[in-house]
């Protein structure tokens, strides 16, 4: 077991909220990029903080200074989602972003938050401003963040206030690793995409979802006896009937493969 891995599990264990979440993201990030010493990465938020100063220089030092912005033009480009390349290329998604907005401002002293804002990541500073760090930091009033919704859901999607609670850090790092499995996914690069998913059981040991993710890469790859298994786990951890049923169905179907 290697210390980066070591430590990601250690997080799954110990169930701490907030973490610190650049350098999980840094160790996530180190398994694509091995070999890489991640100490220049940890200075550079070390740099950030310092250029910074105040929290509510954020955007100006982050967006402004360094360039910190969205990829619109590679927008699926894994590497957004890898945040050693995020630095070096000072560009990446929504949420890969947000996570060097919440490392710099927690090291600044500010309450730094992820939101559930569905289908753009967004962040609250100080419980009150609502940032965005795919647009270099601007800060998002009630208006535009209607405009945000109604662009991805459609003319009738209206705010909520479910749309305003706090993302643990947790569910931050998983929608993170949630981006690049994807993606591997629909590029049917099923033993990538198992490897991911197999770091986010070590942040999420608990979250029966990711064990019925597990079988369907599984069954994807031809390793149904896995499937099979992965699937009684789930079961053995998720108490909804109506899931447990579905993955009852599936287990009969993957065992008829077996034979």
């Amino acid at each position: 077991m290697t210390p980066a891995e070591a430590e990601l599990r250690r997080l799954g264990e110990c169930g701490e909220e907030p973490f610190n979440i650049g350098e999980a993201a840094l160790l996530l990030g180190s398994f694509d990029r091995p070999g890489v010493p991640l100490d220049r990465y940890r200075a550079h938020f070390d740099e950030l903080a310092e250029a910074t100063g105040s929290p509510d220089r954020l955007a100006d030092t982050l967006g402004g200074a360094f360039g910190y912005t969205g990829d619109r033009a590679t927008y699926d480009d894994l590497q957004n989602a890898n945040l050693l390349r995020v630095i070096d290329r000072r560009r990446g998604l929504p949420v890969a972003l947000g996570i060097l907005y919440m490392a710099v401002g927690r090291r600044l002293g500010a309450h730094v938050e992820g939101l559930d804002f569905p289908g753009h990541f967004l962040i609250r500073v100080d419980r009150t401003e609502i940032v965005d760090p795919f647009e270099r930091g601007a800060v998002r009033d009630p208006p535009a963040l209607r405009q945000l919704l109604k662009a991805a859901y459609g003319a009738s999607a209206e705010l909520e206030t479910a749309h305003f609670r706090t993302a643990a850090d947790r569910s931050v790092l998983l929608r993170l690793q949630n981006n690049i499995r994807l993606r591997l996914a629909r590029r049917r690069q099923f033993e990538a995409a198992l490897a991911v998913l197999e770091r986010m059981t070590w942040i999420a040991p608990g979250l029966a979802e990711l064990m019925r993710e597990r079988a369907m890469l599984e069954a994807a790859l031809g390793r149904f006896k896995g499937a099979v298994e992965s699937l009684e786990r789930y079961i053995a951890m998720e108490p909804a009937d109506g899931a447990r049923l579905e993955a009852a169905t599936l287990i009969q179907r993957f065992r008829a493969r077996l034979n």
